[in-house]
């Protein structure tokens, strides 16, 4: 991988939480099919970076 990645990784997974939480209670509230997919994008995306395949 780039170097530069390996520098950022922590911090774009230190924001993917928050937004997944967002994103979470933003689907609670107002449910439609977009917000579940992008629901589901970040929940993989972040799941990606905890099993460390980024």
């Amino acid at each position: 991988m780039q170097k530069w990645w390996w520098k950022t990784r922590y911090t774009v997974r230190g924001v993917l939480f928050p937004l997944i939480c967002i994103q979470f209670v933003r689907t609670l509230i107002f449910p439609n099919g977009l917000d579940v997919f992008l629901l589901f994008v970040l929940f993989l995306a972040y799941l990606g970076f905890l099993l460390d395949v980024y």
